[in-house]
């Protein structure tokens, strides 16, 4: 659910909720304090509060510091694609006519592929996946041709390798976008105990019949904050915190003048 929705949305949805679970809580005391006035007075109850904020430091802490390793992997992951490309480019040096021509055309037209994907619409991914393999089949074509007119060429068998890798890098950039996530599992338990923390801060604030409306802001705001930098970590080119393409811009830039 939180993927389909932009990063102010799930804020705004993220603050709202945490108000009205507490406001939830605050109502809920008032009925217990009816029935009991010493229900929610004790030690026993502020250590109860103090162990699930606890609880959810430690699970906030744990969500951020995956997040931002799967993050450093994406980056990585660009990197590594744009080096397969690059010396996919200086093999092709290599070849004879045209199929020199050829694969750098390929590749230039590549790296432009690449960087059209990180458009966020889902249509443009799909037509730069679907580019992409398509350039791949090419180039494969052009080193199965290679490889029958020149079975013990070592440059050939060299280009061959560069493309595969080059091939490689795309299935592991891919695998990184798709499956390098906080699993909706953790989402779920992440969002249930700030619930039930927040449930239970409003209900011992009932204590003494006030609520404390800045207080409980502030700590919606704040809470909110430090779920958001884990969802915008979390997405791989969709939100404020993005993964630097800046290798790939490099290349784009040295592919711009066709070698000589």
């Amino acid at each position: 659910m939180l993927d389909r929705m932009p990063i102010w949305a799930v804020y705004l949805f993220t603050v709202g909720l945490i108000l009205l679970v507490t406001e939830i809580g605050f109502r809920l005391g008032l009925w217990f304090q009816r029935r009991d006035p010493s229900s929610l007075k004790g030690s026993v109850t502020s250590a109860a509060v103090a162990g699930l904020l606890g609880l959810l430091g430690f699970l906030l802490a744990f969500s951020i510091g995956i997040a931002v390793e799967h993050y450093d992997t994406r980056r990585q992951l660009v990197i590594t694609d744009a080096n397969a490309i690059e010396a996919c480019y200086l093999e092709a040096g290599f070849l004879q006519e045209p199929e020199r021509t050829m694969v750098r055309d390929l590749l230039r037209e590549y790296v432009g592929v690449r960087l059209a994907a990180l458009d966020p619409a889902e249509v443009a991914l799909e037509e730069a996946l679907r580019r992409s393999e398509e350039i791949h089949s090419e180039l494969w074509s052009i080193v199965e041709s290679l490889v029958s007119r020149n079975p013990d060429s070592g440059t050939v068998r060299s280009f061959g390798d560069a493309v595969r890798e080059m091939i490689d890098a795309h299935n592991l950039r891919l695998a990184g976008i798709l499956t390098l996530r906080l699993s909706p599992f953790m989402w779920q338990v992440l969002y249930v105990t700030t619930g039930l923390t927040c449930l239970l801060l409003g209900l011992v604030s009932s204590a003494d019949g006030r609520r404390n409306a800045i207080v409980i802001l502030l700590l919606a705001l704040a809470l909110a904050t430090v779920l958001i930098l884990i969802v915008d970590l979390d997405r791989s080119q969709a939100g404020l915190i993005t993964v630097s393409q800046q290798a790939l811009l490099d290349l784009q830039r040295q592919f711009a003048t066709p070698a000589p």
